[in-house]
C-alpha cells in the first residue's frame, strides 16, 4: 500500500506480544471448537480465526493512473478499468495531482460505485468532474467495515488537509474552539477548530462548540471578571515588569493611552499601558482556564453577590444585566460539561464485525481510538490486551487535531445505538460479544 495510506499520527503501533494472554486462551478455545461445530453454523470461532466462509478473492490493483488535464481523456476506458480492478466494498480513496499532492480524500461503503460516479458527471460543469481532470492517480484502500473506513478517512484528511475536501467532508470546519493566543499577555479567542488545528495549538484548546454566538458573550463576561484583554494582536503590550528601569519613575499608565475603555472602567488589567506584570496577568489567565475546565466558579459567585446587592439597593436594571451575564456563563458551563463528558467517559473496547471475517477490535480511550487489532491475528489481539493492561490512554484534554476523530466516534455511536452490544470493558469481553451476537450477522 502506498505510504500515504499508511500514515497517521495516532494511534501508536501495536507490536506483537509473546506472552500468552487470557484473550489468546479464549481465542484458541474458540478456534479448537470449530472442528466440532456444524459447517453451517456461523460461530464466532470461525470469525476470529479468519475461517468465515466466503469466495476466494483474487488480488486486485490499488491504484489507477489517469490522463491528466485533458477534457478528451478516454473516460470510458478509465471507467472500465475501475470496474474491473475494484470491488464494491467499504474503503477510502485518494486523488493525487501531477506532483503527488493529495487533492481529495473520500470514503464509501461501496467504493467502486462511488468512483464510477465521478466518470458520469458532466465536465466542466460539475466540480467532481473538474477534480477528476486534475487527478494524475487514484489510490484506494479496501476496509473491512464502514467504521474502519470512516476512521481512516478522518486520519488521512487530518494528515494531508486536501484542498478539495470542503466543509461537508471536513467536520472541523463546522466547530468552534476557545484557544489561548500567544505573546506576553495572551488572550482568549474564538476560532474555527480547523484553523486551530492548522496552527498546531493542540495544548491550548477548549471545546469544541457547535455555535459561536453564545461563546462571544460568555468570554466577554469572563474577561471582564478576571481583567483579561480582548483586544487584537495589533495592540502592543507594555507589561510593567518589561518597562525600562530608567523610566520606572514615571508609571506607563500615565504616559500611554489605553487602547479601549476597559482599563479605565476596571474591567481589564491594562497590559497595554504597563498597569500589570506578566506574572499577575498569567495568574488571571490560569484562573480563566480553571473556570473553563470546571475547576473554579468564583466569577459565578461574584456575579451572584453583585446581583443580590443590586436587588437589595432596588437597582433592578443592573440586577437584570448581571443576571444575563450570569446566564451566559452558566450556558457556557453546560456546553463545557458536555464536552468533558465526551472526552472522559467513552473508554471501552469496540468489536467491529468486518467483511469476509476481517473483524477488528478498537481500544477507545477518552473518545479516541488509541489502538486496534485484527481478530484473525491472535498475536495482534494479545498485543492489544497488553496495551489495555498497561493502561494506555489518549490525552485527557480536547486535542484540537483529534477533535475530528472524537466527533466522528461520538456521532457513530449516537446514530447507531444498537451497536452498543459490541462494546465491552475489556478485550476478552469484546471478543465474547462477537460470540454472543454472531447470529445478528447471518
Amino acid at each position: 500500500m502506498n505510504e500515504a495510506l499508511s500514515s497517521s499520527s495516532w494511534p501508536p503501533t501495536v507490536a506483537p506480544a509473546s506472552p500468552v494472554s487470557p484473550a489468546a486462551v479464549v481465542w484458541s478455545a474458540r478456534t479448537r471448537s470449530t472442528a466440532a461445530a456444524p459447517s453451517s453454523a456461523r460461530t464466532a470461532s470461525g470469525r476470529l480465526d479468519g475461517t468465515r466462509r466466503g469466495k476466494s478473492r483474487p488480488k486486485l490493483a490499488t491504484q489507477l493512473d489517469l490522463a491528466v488535464g485533458s477534457p478528451d481523456a478516454d473516460v470510458q476506458r478509465l471507467r472500465e478499468q475501475v470496474r474491473e480492478q475494484m470491488r464494491n466494498e467499504p474503503g477510502v480513496y485518494l486523488m493525487r495531482g501531477v506532483h503527488g499532492e493529495v487533492l481529495y480524500v473520500g470514503k464509501s461503503t461501496q467504493v467502486r460505485t462511488r468512483l464510477l460516479s465521478y466518470f458520469r458527471l458532466p465536465w466542466p460543469e460539475h466540480r467532481h468532474a473538474r477534480l477528476l481532470r486534475e487527478t494524475a492517480r487514484i489510490e484506494w484502500e479496501p476496509m473491512p467495515s464502514e467504521f474502519a473506513a470512516l476512521l481512516r478517512e478522518v486520519r488521512l484528511i487530518r494528515a494531508h488537509l486536501p484542498k478539495y475536501n470542503i466543509k461537508a467532508a471536513r467536520p472541523l470546519d463546522k466547530w468552534w474552539v476557545i484557544t489561548v493566543a500567544g505573546g506576553p499577555a495572551p488572550r482568549l479567542r474564538i476560532q474555527r477548530a480547523s484553523a486551530a488545528a492548522r496552527a498546531k495549538q493542540a495544548a491550548q484548546v477548549i471545546g469544541p462548540f457547535a455555535s459561536r454566538r453564545p461563546l462571544v458573550e460568555a468570554l466577554r463576561v469572563l474577561n471582564d471578571a478576571l481583567g483579561l484583554r480582548d483586544c487584537t494582536d495589533r495592540v502592543p503590550m507594555v507589561l510593567h515588569d518589561a518597562v525600562d528601569l530608567f523610566d520606572d519613575m514615571v508609571h506607563p499608565s500615565l504616559t500611554r493611552t489605553p487602547g479601549c475603555h476597559r482599563y479605565e472602567t476596571r474591567r481589564c488589567l491594562g497590559p497595554c499601558v504597563g498597569a500589570t506584570t506578566e506574572y499577575a496577568y498569567r495568574a488571571q489567565l490560569s484562573r480563566a482556564r480553571a473556570v473553563l475546565e470546571g475547576r473554579d466558579d468564583s466569577p459565578h459567585q461574584q456575579l451572584v453577590r453583585e446581583m443580590s446587592a443590586a436587588s437589595a439597593a432596588l437597582s433592578y436594571e443592573r440586577a437584570g444585566w448581571l443576571r444575563d451575564r450570569l446566564t451566559a456563563l452558566q450556558e457556557l458551563d453546560a456546553q463545557l460539561a458536555r464536552v468533558r463528558e465526551a472526552i472522559t467517559k467513552p473508554s471501552f473496547v469496540y468489536a467491529m464485525p468486518g467483511r469476509d471475517g476481517d473483524d477488528r477490535l478498537y481500544l477507545v480511550r477518552h473518545g479516541r481510538v488509541v489502538a486496534e487489532a485484527r481478530c484473525r491475528e491472535p498475536e495482534s489481539v494479545t498485543a492489544l490486551q497488553a496495551l489495555e493492561q498497561r493502561g494506555v490512554q489518549a490525552p485527557t484534554g480536547a486535542v484540537v487535531d483529534q477533535l475530528d476523530e472524537l466527533l466522528m466516534i461520538e456521532s457513530w455511536f449516537r446514530t447507531r445505538p444498537n451497536d452498543a452490544v459490541y462494546k465491552a470493558e475489556t478485550v476478552v469481553g469484546a471478543l465474547e460479544t462477537l460470540v454472543r451476537n454472531s447470529d445478528r450477522l447471518t
